[in-house]
């Protein structure tokens, strides 16, 4: 198992793969059907050959933040498993042109299969976990798919989505990736969601759906623009022209190790950091709660003491250690010893941030080692302001105790 956010989380795979024709299945699932579906399909090998029973933390489903589940959470995680253990997918199967007819003249719908997707979905207690398993049914659409006919997607993409549409999409749009549009009738599409039945106005599917959708991809490599189009001799909408950026390959996606990856990405990878956990400590150094290279000193410090003996596994601890912010102090006493060595050969020196996150977190830990047990202000002003440092705010609202020459 490798690490996670949430520790009793398996590790998803980098890559989800769907064959093509479940894909395009009909069907409509809520955002937490999605998250379980999506979880699942995080959970399968490229080598597996049937289906396993698997363990979905309650968490990873239901509370994304982190936060501890509610009994509201746990009774929509219910009636979440009760809908989506009754639910069939519809998947129609395309036809030669001469089959296209019926005898009296009509329209052939085409072949379709209606298969369950689920066989079981339980909850244990002591896991705090789902029990979970795809029907053997749609084996031959998520398993051993080597014949090109499939789309995968990176889970990192998934993750940036909430709504079950935007999901939905997301995969669409992505089977033809490398054309770099994709054009749906409206009732086709709408079918394809499971929305038939919702939405007759046109105006309201575009504000629900569609506008969600583009907000929302718009975060991924996904971003696309909408046109409308109305048939000649018909009036309202009939169609939707979905543009966007072509991708690499129908079925290629970039690599670790790529020009643009940052280092502390790529040393997080190669200690096998799960997809999320990546994604959610990216997050935190957009935000400013500390710089890539305190990452970078993590694995660091982590990995001698995992040649030391004194810790068993060691993409767990580095999470933990990043997400509680266990060395940061550490490395601020640091880098503040080492600008220290720096600053006299510099004729033009940066100025020293230290994000108030950060400073706060080392005012704790001091706290908890009795170093200190006066109030977070007499520290900050003994520690910071006292040498030099002042208050400021950065464009985003951040504070931060900055020195400058």
């Amino acid at each position: 198992m490798q690490g996670s956010l949430f520790p009793d989380t398996p590790t998803p795979s980098k890559l989800l793969v769907q064959r093509n024709d479940l894909v395009n299945a009909r069907f409509g699932f809520t955002t937490l059907e999605m998250r379980l579906f999506m979880a699942m399909l995080s959970r399968i090998r490229r080598e597996d050959t049937e289906f396993h029973e698997v363990l979905i933390p309650v968490r990873e489903i239901i509370a994304l933040s982190g936060r501890r589940p509610s009994r509201n959470d746990y009774d929509q995680l219910e009636r979440m498993c009760d809908k989506i253990t009754s639910k069939k997918l519809t998947i129609r199967t395309a036809l030669p042109p001469r089959r296209r007819k019926r005898r009296g003249g009509d329209d052939d719908m085409g072949d379709f299969e209606k298969i369950p997707l689920m066989a079981y979905a339980s909850y244990s207690s002591d896991h705090c976990a789902l029990k979970v398993r795809f029907n053997d049914y749609v084996r031959d659409h998520l398993l051993q798919l080597n014949e090109g006919n499939f789309t995968q997607v990176e889970l990192i993409q998934l993750l940036k989505l909430k709504s079950s549409h935007s999901f939905r999409i997301y995969w669409l749009l992505k089977q033809r990736g490398e054309y770099g549009e994709r054009t749906f009738g409206v009732e086709e599409l709408k079918s394809l969601l499971g929305l038939e039945e919702d939405y007759p106005k046109f105006s309201m599917f575009r504000i629900r759906v569609l506008k969600v959708a583009q907000r929302e991809l718009a975060q991924t490599n996904l971003a696309f623009e909408f046109e409308e189009r109305t048939l000649p001799g018909m009036s309202g909408v009939q169609e939707i022209r979905f543009v966007f950026t072509k991708l690499k390959g129908k079925n290629s996606l970039p690599e670790p190790g790529g020009a643009e990856t940052p280092k502390w990405m790529e040393a997080l990878r190669a200690i096998e950091i799960s997809e999320a956990s990546i994604l959610a400590i990216g997050q935190r150094i957009e935000l400013g709660h500390f710089d890539p290279d305190y990452v970078l000193f993590v694995i660091s410090e982590l990995k001698k003491r995992k040649e030391a003996g004194k810790i068993s596994t060691l993409a767990g601890y580095v999470v933990d250690a990043i997400k509680n912010d266990y060395k940061l102090p550490e490395y601020l006493v640091r880098l503040q010893k080492r600008q220290a060595v720096r600053l006299p050969r510099e004729k033009k020196t940066e100025p020293i941030i230290y994000f108030m996150a950060d400073v706060r977190a080392g005012y704790e830990v001091a706290v908890k080692r009795g170093q200190t047990s006066e109030p977070f202000e007499d520290y900050l002003d003994r520690v910071y302001l006292s040498q030099g440092f002042e208050l400021e705010k950065n464009r985003l609202g951040i504070e931060a105790v900055v020195k400058r020459d």
